[in-house]
């Protein structure tokens, strides 16, 4: 057991970086929103590299780029197993860096040989005696964004209108943008106006015909 000293010291030092990793929450969604949905062509990645260098170490872009196995151009498939709620055992331990993906030369199940050619990028996950609980340590900013996700994922969503992935703000987000959500909308009342519209317009027509027909039978005649 550490001197209460020492405690003190790493709970004050632990509490910091978990105020500094939410506190740049928002810019870490932002970057994994757009890594969920990235271009998995030489061009995408190069556009996503740019935008966010810091997302990845430089070797993990480099190795995508040279096409070189293993590396993270997998990931974003992995990813998206894992944002439509399907299987996350174990690739969900494998992005997180948590665990280690299986050999090429390790005999196993065809998601081995699938999950072969993906980049281990070790994280740090321990057991706190003296707390009682699990302390993780991540080692680039996906992971980061991923564990916060994590903690949360009933954020993860996909647009009811154009189908990309986000994160959402609220439980009752159903769309990437207002954009989407606008055009949705629209098409909603196109929608209605098509099928109920004809109806709609007689009802109101018939209903404007009596008003001026019982105005007109209580006028009063000199």
């Amino acid at each position: 057991m550490q001197p209460p000293e020492a405690r003190r010291f790493f709970r004050q030092y632990e509490r910091r970086l978990d105020r500094d990793l939410r506190r740049a929450r928002p810019t870490l969604f932002e970057a994994l929103e757009q890594f969920a949905n990235i271009r998995t062509d030489g061009d995408g990645w190069t556009h996503f590299r740019s935008r966010w260098p810091a997302f990845f170490a430089e070797e993990q872009y480099d190795r995508v780029l040279k096409g070189l196995k293993p590396s993270i151009s997998d990931y974003p498939y992995w990813l998206n197993q894992i944002w439509i709620g399907g299987e996350s055992d174990p690739h969900l331990r494998i992005l997180l860096g948590i665990e280690t993906a299986p050999s090429s030369a390790e005999e196993g199940t065809p998601e081995d040989s699938w999950l072969s050619g993906l980049s281990s990028i070790s994280a740090q996950l321990y057991a706190d005696w003296d707390e009682g609980v699990f302390r993780y340590t991540s080692s680039c900013d996906f992971q980061k964004a991923l564990y916060l996700l994590f903690l949360e994922s009933w954020r993860a969503r996909i647009c009811e209108k154009c189908e990309a992935k986000f994160i959402a703000k609220r439980a009752a987000q159903k769309y990437c943008s207002t954009d989407c959500s606008g055009n949705m909308q629209r098409e909603l009342k196109r929608k209605w106006w098509a099928e109920h519209g004809e109806t709609w317009r007689e009802r109101r027509s018939t209903s404007t015909s009596k008003r001026k027909g019982g105005k007109n039978g209580t006028r009063k005649t000199r």
